[in-house]
């Protein structure tokens, strides 16, 4: 499948014209595209919420410009009730008028004790999730400020996604830990696992509402698609970045295209409807499992053969198997296990090889400036994104979907 690249001769879709949001003098930590509005909101380290309306002219300008004492790190929106994270660790709540042209702040929660780095917020429980640098992620009451439940990790929290049907939330941290929490009465709230697979901080959390998919992008690279709904504990591992993932967004059905953002500049587009399957689990040994010469570490072979240390341990992406570099002299794309940059394969998995499995449905575009946060609006085929400029980019992605 061919994808035509969002990225036009004037870096945006004509229909919203030369879209850049300037303004923000600090990273922008959080862009959400209101519901059913020509709208947006941002929040910053240069302590600033900014809520941007398109006016007549086709330009978007900031109809409230609100700053605080501290710098503000997280944002969460639900029927016209905000909520800001800020680097104190409190929460503040604002209600926002319909127009878009004002906030009234309603109270502030003092809810951790370093930077909150995620906020959701779901309205018709009255429910909200939190998780900070402190380690700890917190369920509270919004209107009376009842604290539900709370969870502390081993490292400090980075994300959060939620399955608000089944009352499950995910909590990412920066170990590359995810852990699965079930929200409810005191007997039945806890931890229920733990999703082990990335080796970099969890960096986004997406969830999948229609399929029960759990997304997570890392600073390891990768982006993992985790099949919760069925129950196996699978994931779905996607590599085509060459630095850290710093955010995702994702279009549900029918489209199912998910956009990956990495630190090297680029910007994956995955077809989701394309089948794939997980990628060989890494198989550990002392020797070559091709040739049968043993690794370095094998000193008991190697002194009974007088043999030099020479032969390092590899693994073929395809098989799984430990094999030495001379068995494994070829690089190839394997999109059928989620490798869309050039693998190590031994020299069996590489001659017989079928051309199915090099049949790629992923388009990767360049982009000049690294991203910090993005936000999909499915509806309007929409996607706000925040660059390390400081500068929030508009594209219309109905070429992509």
């Amino acid at each position: 499948v061919q994808y035509k690249s969002i990225y036009r001769s004037s870096g945006i879709n004509a229909e919203y014209g030369d879209a850049q949001l300037p303004g923000h003098t600090n990273r922008v930590n959080k862009v959400i595209l209101v519901p059913n509005d020509t709208a947006l909101i941002t929040v910053s380290d240069d302590r600033t919420i900014r809520v941007w309306i398109k006016r007549s002219s086709g330009e978007y300008w900031p109809s409230i410009c609100q700053t605080l004492e501290w710098c503000v790190s997280a944002l969460a929106l639900d029927n016209f009730h905000l909520f800001v994270g800020l680097e104190s660790g409190n929460v503040n709540h604002y209600k926002l008028t319909e127009d878009l042209n004002r906030i009234t702040l309603l109270r502030i929660l003092n809810v951790h004790q370093m930077r909150v780095t995620d906020l959701i917020y779901w309205a018709q429980n009255d429910w909200l999730l939190s998780v900070g640098k402190d380690k700890a992620f917190h369920w509270y009451t919004a209107d009376s400020s009842r604290r539900m439940g709370s969870y502390v990790s081993n490292a400090a929290c980075t994300s959060l996604a939620m399955d608000r049907p089944a009352a499950f939330v995910f909590v990412g941290d920066y170990s590359g830990a995810i852990h699965m929490i079930k929200l409810g009465e005191e007997s039945k709230f806890g931890l229920v696992t733990t999703l082990a697979g990335h080796s970099g901080s969890i960096r986004q959390l997406l969830w999948d509402d229609e399929r029960g998919r759990l997304i997570s992008c890392s600073a390891d690279k990768t982006v993992f698609v985790w099949e919760i709904a069925e129950g196996e504990g699978t994931a779905l591992q996607l590599h085509c970045h060459r630095d850290r993932v710093n955010a995702v967004a994702f279009s549900g059905q029918p489209e199912l295209i998910l956009f990956s953002f990495g630190a090297d500049k680029k910007m994956c587009v995955w077809n989701l409807r394309t089948e794939r399957q997980q990628a060989a689990l890494w198989e550990e040994s002392n020797e070559c499992q091709e040739c049968r010469e043993p690794f370095f570490w094998n000193l008991e072979r190697l002194w009974n053969e007088r043999k030099a240390p020479t032969k390092r341990q590899h693994h073929c992406r395809r098989c799984g198997r430990a094999v030495c570099g001379e068995c494994s002299p070829n690089l190839s794309i394997l999109p059928l296990y989620g490798f869309e940059l050039p693998v190590r394969m031994c020299r069996p998995c590489y001659q017989q090889i079928p051309d199915n499995e090099l049949c790629s449905s992923t388009s990767t575009h360049n982009i000049l400036i690294d991203q910090t946060c993005v936000h999909l609006d499915q509806a309007k085929k929409l996607l706000a994104v925040a660059g390390t400029d400081n500068t929030i980019r508009l594209y219309d992605i109905a070429a992509c979907l």
